[in-house]
């Protein structure tokens, strides 16, 4: 089990400094490669606020996650309310039958 898990790990390890290397010689600069700090002047990319379109968006779409949270919940209620019920009819009457 030592010996497959030391495998993974190496496999792993050199996948990992493959696709480095690769990233590395492909770019010309480190900023091409860990493209962490692009800045921008369009609004539209800008993190911190939002345009009109895209709160709307952002409103349609958890408005629809909810509705769709809300019916899946309803219907596992309602399944789970039929098997229960159904559960209790049957030791109902096993019980008057063991009387």
């Amino acid at each position: 089990m030592r010996q497959q898990m030391t495998f993974l790990v190496a496999a792993l390890f050199l996948l990992a400094a493959g696709g480095f290397l690769t990233a590395l010689f492909s770019g010309s600069t480190v900023t091409e490669i860990l493209p962490f700090l692009q800045q921008s002047s369009d609004p539209e990319a800008s993190t911190l606020t939002g345009e009109a379109w895209q709160i709307e968006q952002f409103f349609l779409l958890v408005g629809f996650i909810v509705v769709n949270m809300i019916g899946i919940g309803a219907t596992i209620a309602a399944i789970m309310y039929v098997l229960n019920r159904g559960i209790t009819v049957t030791q109902a009457e096993a019980e008057q039958e063991g009387s």
